[in-house]
């Protein structure tokens, strides 16, 4: 029987996203600690997570995202502002907003849905929204965070380059979860040529 590995598809982020994230974090009314923040050396862009996954399938996805990403330039986007899934009175999910060539990020998670589908993963049923995840709320709970200020909170966007994908496993050790890059995909510098 195959081992199971936790596996997503993700670009790494500049250094100025976690001093970021860390003063964003001060902003959020949480007394009762019901944020599970995000570690910091785990903080990235995440374009498609696929979850439990067969060990012996991890050949196929790095070959049919070899061959479907080949044509994929380098993005540029930029991180700017906050915001929370689904609703700031319940929120579960807080992110930092991604600006930029957001079409371009949504055609290479929509590609790599198109090559996953094949090998046994179905499409997402939502519409993909480019952020990066800052922290989840743990529920049930009478009382959710405090979110407004975290809303209101402004700073220098971050300039990001998206250059290489990365196929990560995600796991759990002594320092908690983290993120180890199975393969990388090196997208088309913007002056080189698609081939």
């Amino acid at each position: 029987m195959d081992d199971l590995v936790r596996l997503f598809f993700g670009f790494e982020l500049p250094g100025e996203v976690i001093r970021i994230s860390r003063e964003l974090r001060t902003l959020v009314g949480d007394p009762k600690k019901t944020v599970r923040w995000v570690p910091a050396r785990n903080i990235h862009l995440t374009l498609r997570y696929l979850g439990p996954t067969p060990d012996s399938a991890v050949a196929g996805i790095v070959s049919a995202a070899e061959s479907g990403l080949a044509d994929f330039r380098t993005m540029q986007i930029n991180l700017a502002g906050t915001g929370v899934f689904p609703a700031p009175t319940r929120p579960r999910v807080l992110w930092m907003g991604v600006e930029g060539d957001i079409a371009a990020v949504q055609r290479m998670e929509g590609a790599i849905h198109g090559l996953l589908e094949p090998l046994g993963f179905p499409q997402q049923p939502r519409d993909y929204i480019p952020h990066v995840t800052l922290g989840r709320v743990r529920y049930p709970q009478k009382l959710p965070p405090d979110v407004s200020m975290f809303l209101q909170a402004e700073y220098q966007p971050v300039d990001c380059s998206l250059e290489v994908l990365h196929l990560y496993e995600s796991r759990v050790g002594e320092r908690g979860v983290s993120y180890v890059p199975l393969a990388s995909f090196q997208l088309n510098s913007s002056d080189q040529e698609r081939s």
